[in-house]
């Protein structure tokens, strides 16, 4: 991370300071989760990553259950190199869909220090992953974050996102505190898009008391985006929005390289 994108980070992780009363602080176990292609596993990557540009030490834990071959699990290596501490699920069910996680993020909410990230499965089943930890996330302090695109069917409504939010509650336990918009539609995505969905993501957080935190927005399209945002009276931050998980097609892709020796 260049200075530049340390410096933006930083404002960006402090602006969380202003939304509510009720989260005056970032707490110690910060939980991401959405619909399946949300966007979810790449916001706790970027949140990571502001924590790292804040000076602090973090721990990303994967409990995806519901698509194991699109998770943290890819990108383990990288994120070693760059001096976060990963919790994945053993090593003999490291690839499976099974309900399996890892006792170790017990330990991680127990320390007092650094922050953990949690990266949720898409859609409600995979708030399963979090019941068995409710008991010491609430003692350890969590905001749990829901990514919403306002371009996918589940999302597309104040109604739909009301729908998700709850079926998830109810599985976990756990309370949803902010909404984060990453409202896109891949390579067709524009300025005027980004804010559209935003608006939406604005009118699900008004109708369930909830902020919105960010706007998630293609780093090329910034700029452009965060005048758009503001020319409709739109305080919410935009964030650039930096890729790490790569398709199964695209170069670079864990899937796409060839076995090494032996595998």
């Amino acid at each position: 991370m260049n200075a530049s994108e340390r410096e933006l980070f930083s404002r960006l992780m402090t602006s969380f300071q202003t939304f509510a009363a009720t989260l005056e602080k970032w707490p110690k176990a910060v939980a991401v989760t959405g619909a399946l292609g949300s966007g979810k596993t790449e916001w706790v990557l970027n949140l990571a990553l502001g924590f790292e540009a804040l000076g602090e030490k973090v721990t990303i834990a994967d409990l995806d259950i519901i698509n194991p071959y699109f998770c943290i699990r890819q990108v383990t290596e990288a994120l070693g190199a760059r001096g976060f501490n990963i919790i994945m699920p053993p090593e003999n069910a490291r690839w499976s869909d099974m309900t399996v996680v890892s006792p170790k993020i017990s330990c991680a909410l127990a320390t007092d220090e650094g922050r953990l990230m949690l990266d949720i499965g898409g859609d409600a089943e995979g708030a399963l992953a979090l019941k068995q930890f409710e008991p010491d996330i609430r003692r350890a302090g969590y905001l749990l974050i829901l990514v919403v695109n306002a371009f996918r069917p589940q999302t597309s409504s104040v109604r739909g996102v009301r729908t998700m939010l709850e079926r998830m509650e109810s599985i976990c336990g756990l309370s949803v505190g902010a909404l984060v918009s990453n409202s896109h539609l891949m390579d067709e995505t524009t300025p005027e898009l980004c804010a559209d969905g935003l608006e939406t993501v604005m009118e699900a957080g008004a109708d369930l008391g909830l902020p919105v935190l960010f706007a998630g927005v293609p780093p090329k399209l910034f700029e452009e985006t965060v005048s758009t945002v503001a020319s409709r009276n739109i305080s919410v931050p935009c964030w650039p929005l930096s890729r790490h998980m790569m398709l199964p097609w695209e170069e670079g892709a864990m899937w796409s390289k060839a076995p090494a020796a032996g595998e």
